[in-house]
């Protein structure tokens, strides 16, 4: 059912802005989607040109397309782009482009952006049996008004979406005194769960800023990060933070596991079931305690869905909604939440940056789990927050976890257009 609301007075945030990205930039990803507007006035496309200019087996171009907004990614700004394009009967498109590194396409995403919310609502539920979506604006005393929504109060799993209650968790203890954003922390092993990543790789005893475990734990959903800043709040100072940004269903995340913990029990399936037929949460902590403690740390990660309806975080869209506005409140005292929120920004959506001068972002990707949640404000100071999640437990047909990020993507584009308008 779509929910529909008079609009009210926006939201003021703190400047934390984005800066416009020139159209088109002198970059590999610039230069390829310059070719792709081109290309698409001469249809059909030869195969030699199609070659030269990437290694993908077929290319299919609607007629006309034209740059209507571009955003680089951070970090990668040469090599992945985000843009939106407008082709010759007026319609829409969010693009995802990947260069390799002989500045060829080498992956390349398009997707129609929804025109109305009623087809907003069809390519979300679409995507995957369990689907919630809500659109909101964020009024000038922080409450969230619901513009369009579907099952937008059902519980989902969000992944590393739930760092978005760490950070709001950190930015409690530092309005409070208790900790400080340049406060160091030392790396420790027993924190760590995939070497790989950012902090996971950094030698144990390196000392490293809580604002530098925040950046990795919200740009990147780094495990590690994410499990260093709980272990310097603890637990229970997440579990308390859900209940200040308004979580409807706090008890589902009781106790709240360390990314680490949750790696281990869906690793080891037979405790996952253990952990869950725990009764409560007290022996729950103590399962984790006295068992899952005691695992080395996983050297494997699962590449099918598993324990995501029991093993998780768990949050509704309007749970999420919630959030970003207790940050909002939190940003206006503390720039740092703004900034460390904005790394991404909506650069993956592709919108204007002139247009939509404030952003933020955190998503959460696994097996069967895809989220995006997006605040955004205009030049006129309204805030609006958008909530996509998509889940499919089923290993036999799990997700395709870039395609349907590719569809939310698109949605979450047309949403903030539909919210404009």
């Amino acid at each position: 059912m779509p929910i529909v609301s008079s609009r009210t007075g926006a939201a003021s945030l703190p400047a934390f802005t984005e800066r416009p990205s020139p159209l088109l930039p002198s970059t590999p990803v610039g230069r390829q989607l310059q070719w792709l507007c081109e290309a698409s006035d001469r249809l059909p496309v030869p195969d030699a040109e199609r070659h030269a200019h990437t290694s993908l087996t077929s290319l299919s171009l609607p007629a006309g397309l034209r740059v209507e907004s571009f955003r680089a990614q951070p970090r990668q700004a040469e090599r992945q782009a985000y843009a939106v394009l407008r082709d010759a009967q007026g319609d829409r498109h969010h693009v995802v482009l990947e260069t390799d590194p002989a500045g060829r396409i080498r992956a390349l995403r398009r997707t129609p952006i929804p025109r109305t919310w009623a087809e907003l609502g069809d390519l979300v539920r679409g995507l995957a049996p369990r689907a919630s979506f809500l659109a909101t604006e964020i009024d000038r005393d922080g409450r969230i008004r619901p513009v369009y929504g579907v099952a937008p109060t059902t519980r989902r799993p969000i992944g590393s979406a739930m760092a978005l209650y760490v950070l709001g968790a950190l930015a409690h203890a530092v309005g409070q005194g208790r900790l400080r954003w340049d406060e160091p922390l030392a790396v420790r092993d027993a924190w760590k769960t995939d070497l790989t990543s950012s902090v996971g790789s950094v030698p144990d005893g390196t000392m490293l800023s809580l604002r530098r475990y925040a950046d990795d734990a919200i740009f990147s959903g780094d495990a590690s990060a994410i499990d260093h800043l709980l272990g310097r709040l603890g637990r229970g100072a997440v579990e308390a933070q859900q209940v200040r940004f308004g979580h409807a269903q706090v008890g589902a995340n009781l106790p709240f596991l360390t990314a680490r913990e949750t790696t281990q029990l869906k690793v080891h399936p037979r405790m996952g079931e253990e952990y869950i037929a725990a009764d409560g949460p007290r022996e729950r902590l103590g399962y984790l305690r006295d068992v899952v403690a005691r695992l080395p740390r996983p050297t494997e990660f699962p590449d099918e869905p598993r324990l995501t309806d029991s093993v998780e975080w768990f949050a509704s869209p309007t749970d999420v909604s919630r959030a970003f506005a207790g940050l909002v409140r939190q940003a206006a005292t503390q720039p740092a939440v703004g900034a460390v929120l904005g790394q991404q920004g909506t650069a993956s959506l592709g919108l204007d940056a002139g247009r939509w001068p404030v952003g933020w972002s955190k998503n959460g990707v696994e097996p069967g789990v895809v989220t995006e949640n997006f605040l955004a404000g205009t030049q006129s100071g309204r805030t609006f927050v958008v909530s996509l999640m998509v889940t499919d437990p089923d290993p036999v047909r799990p997700l395709d976890l870039d395609a349907t990020r590719a569809a939310l993507l698109a949605g979450a584009a047309g949403a903030f257009t539909l919210l404009t308008s």
